[in-house]
């Protein structure tokens, strides 16, 4: 993975930390840039896994995420995902889940 891109990915999670606070259980950089398969445009895929997600959280994250992606000029794609639901993910073993924890790399 590029340099640049895993300290963006490093600042936006520890930004993203100010907000959820013990909310947060889990971060992951996956995806492309992971894999380096990455073409010109490409996202930062970044998980977050919470206890609570709300409306709140949403907006938050979401303009982080505006903000990185106008400032460093690269999209940041952040998925939000309740523990629950993260823990059904894992029970049927969906691809979702496979690709993050086969090639995944928690922050």
């Amino acid at each position: 993975m590029n340099r640049n891109v895993s300290r963006i990915a490093e600042d936006f999670i520890k930004d993203c930390r100010k907000i959820l606070n013990d909310n947060l259980i889990e971060q992951y950089i996956f995806g492309s840039q992971v894999k380096n398969t990455n073409v010109e445009g490409s996202d930062i895929d970044i998980l977050l896994i919470v206890f609570k997600i709300d409306t709140e959280i949403k907006q938050q994250i979401s303009a982080l995420a505006s903000d990185y992606s106008i400032n460093h000029n690269i999209v940041i794609s952040p998925i939000l995902k309740e523990k629950s639901i993260w823990e059904k993910n894992k029970k049927y073993n969906t691809l979702f889940y496979t690709e993050v924890k086969q090639f995944g790399i928690t922050l």
